[in-house]
């Protein structure tokens, strides 16, 4: 017999029971909440932005808890919705700071953080990237209620945000911040810090930030969430990111576009150099899909490194066009040309760059070879290398 067919009656003997207490299903929010309410408004938007994560990875509505909040005589409550209005969306923020003046028009305490009318204002951007430029730290630090904040982005062209991280700026300011990151971490960065301003950072960082609501939650972020300091992803602070990164633009800025005639210029530029590949139209083709797929991800086309080179090679070649087997055959050539002359067009040291990309060829070759066989791109493939 299931236990939905069981007998519901009361057994005779037995005295009626008191009826459980039914605990609020927002009691665990407004317990870390309430902790968070001598804390920093830092906290409470790291604290603001790990929960819109939450439901975003549950697939549960943001609107049903705000109302549900606003209707709480609680500071924790209140707590809650000032660091909900610091995150996400433009949308979500005011729907939370609306709700958040309902609650203190009761006459809730606020928490101790917190400061009517105080706003993020820009203070300082830069970007320091390993050699080849394959993997940036963006680092922008705002002020807001006195004290400086610095979000810094991992990221990577192509691929996006891969970790986003959040510190109280120190008092010798956020140069002293990345200096100790370059020094914590040898040969991973170069010694060069490159100061952004406002903009800079919005048209380097905002796409990543379109990019990651758009792809949706995966496994990693799932685990990105589970407390695991070993575990980093950029789930847990996209909130937050969304809010930062749009304050730094009026509303209505777009980001420039690189222009197409882009790829045209850069292929050309690249067919004139010293290439050294005796099939020029094989190298011309190279160099037109990987200059073309730059340009489509708004990037200009000779900021190539391994990383963003093997992703081009997977997705707008194997799993795009046919390529015959003399042309893969001479591959590894144009491959080793193209990476070449992205040294020489910006301008990087040339012997050790070179070297760089020799170290890094072999990986960027068989990770290619071995998505071009695999069954599913090769079904995928409706064009012709030339």
């Amino acid at each position: 017999m299931s236990p939905q067919s069981k007998s519901r009656k009361r057994k005779l003997g037995k005295a009626p029971g008191r009826r459980p207490e039914q605990r609020s299903p927002y009691g665990a929010l407004l317990e870390s909440a309430a902790a968070l309410r001598s804390e920093s408004w830092l906290l409470a938007d790291a604290w603001a932005s790990e929960l819109y994560a939450t439901l975003w990875l549950a697939g549960s509505g943001y609107a049903p808890m705000v109302e549900a909040l606003k209707a709480m005589d609680d500071p924790a409550a209140l707590t809650a919705l000032r660091a909900l209005a610091g995150v996400g969306d433009a949308e979500t923020r005011q729907s939370a700071a609306t709700a958040a003046e309902a609650v203190a028009a009761r006459g809730v305490a606020e928490p101790d953080w917190y400061s009517a009318g105080a706003a993020l204002e820009f203070r300082d951007a830069f970007l320091v990237t390993n050699l080849l430029g394959d993997v940036e730290v963006v680092a922008i630090t705002q002020e807001r209620a006195g004290a400086a904040e610095t979000v810094l982005f991992m990221r990577q062209p192509v691929l996006g945000a891969t970790a986003i991280e959040l510190f109280a700026t120190p008092d010798e300011g956020t140069v002293a911040l990345l200096e100790d990151m370059i020094a914590s971490t040898p040969d991973a960065f170069r010694d060069v810090i490159t100061p952004l301003s406002a903009t800079d950072v919005y048209d380097r960082v905002w796409p990543d930030v379109e990019q990651f609501w758009e792809d949706g939650p995966d496994e990693e972020a799932e685990e990105g969430l589970i407390g695991s300091e070993d575990v980093r992803h950029p789930v847990q602070l996209i909130a937050l990111a969304d809010a930062r990164v749009s304050a730094l633009v009026p509303q209505g800025y777009e980001i420039p576009a690189v222009s197409p005639e882009r790829t045209d210029e850069v292929v050309e530029a690249f067919l004139a150099s010293d290439h050294g590949v005796a099939d020029v139209e094989a190298a011309r083709a190279f160099a037109r899909i990987v200059a073309a797929a730059a340009v489509e991800q708004n990037r200009d086309p000779v900021v190539y490194g391994p990383a963003s080179l093997t992703a081009v090679l997977i997705l707008n070649v194997a799993a795009r066009v046919h390529v015959s087997d003399e042309d893969l055959a001479l591959l590894p050539e144009i491959v080793r040309a193209w990476a070449y002359f992205t040294v020489d067009a910006r301008d990087l040291p040339r012997d050790e760059a070179r070297a760089a990309w020799d170290d890094e060829l072999p990986t960027v070759l068989a990770e290619f070879s071995e998505a071009y066989v695999d069954p599913e791109l090769v079904a995928e493939r409706d064009g012709q290398f030339r």
